[in-house]
């Protein structure tokens, strides 16, 4: 394949689910009855050769064990992006068999080698965060959600794409868009969140995650998508609200920077 892209097919029933390719959250869906869906994981495969799929699935609501019907069934599969015609050639694949009831949760990993004819630098990912003080670095990181949140609030397309440069290169390169198409999805970054009237949530609302052994960090509010979440304050009982991954490195001049 001269364009491979990778993609995790998921089916759940009665399960939350969580996701983390290789060490970084992918995909996480809860407390609804079932979902089948497939992710792109391109943007996590940062060169050819063996990657890791973490998955952790959790009972429903506020139950503590799972139901004896709960499944989850999990496929890797690659096809040719530019090649609608050429089938999926699936890679691994993942079904439990075995009842989980009685469990509070069960989670397991698939690993899977890849060929990618892109490399996607990631070297300068070396700063643990394990040694700092995690109030602080929860402040710290908030913080750059409320400038990431202005942005988007306030329309501010041009100062949004540089906070997500990092970010966006990489799944440009992933998903292999030319020129036009990089400008088209640069232009159309904010779109969707247009129309509504957006505010970040609480500091209170989140804790402090971290990942790629410890060497990224992001907030997360209990049984959501982590990252940024911006919630329509006319929305009343819909609750309508948007989530984007905002993941955190620290470079050698000790900023934080977005890199998923």
């Amino acid at each position: 394949m001269n364009h491979p892209m990778y993609k995790i097919e998921i089916k759940a029933f009665l399960c939350s689910i969580e996701i983390e390719v290789n060490d970084i959250p992918c995909f996480s869906y809860y407390n609804e009855p079932q979902i089948a869906t497939d992710i792109p994981i391109n943007n996590l495969l940062f060169n050819s050769g063996r990657q890791n799929v973490k998955f952790r699935i959790t009972p429903l609501f506020e139950n503590k064990t799972f139901n004896k019907e709960s499944k989850i069934e999990l496929n890797i599969y690659v096809k040719d992006a530019n090649d609608f015609y050429l089938k999926k050639q699936l890679i691994k694949s993942y079904t439990n068999n075995e009842t989980l009831q009685e469990k509070s949760f069960f989670e397991s990993a698939l690993v899977f080698e890849a060929i990618l004819p892109y490399t996607i630098e990631h070297s300068f990912i070396n700063y643990s965060f394990f040694s700092e003080s995690k109030d602080h670095l929860l402040l710290e990181v908030y913080k750059q959600y409320e400038i990431l949140a202005a942005f988007i609030i306030k329309n501010d397309l041009k100062n949004y794409n540089d906070f997500t440069k990092i970010r966006f290169n990489d799944f440009a390169t992933a998903h292999y868009l030319d020129e036009i198409k990089r400008n088209y999805y640069l232009n159309k970054a904010l779109d969707s969140f247009e129309g509504h009237n957006l505010n970040l949530i609480s500091i209170r609302e989140y804790t402090l995650k971290f990942c790629y052994n410890g060497k990224l960090v992001y907030l997360e509010k209990m049984r959501n998508s982590p990252g940024l979440i911006l919630e329509d304050v006319n929305s009343n009982e819909e609750q309508l609200h948007f989530i984007e991954s905002a993941i955190f490195y620290r470079n050698n001049a000790g900023k934080l920077l977005l890199f998923r």
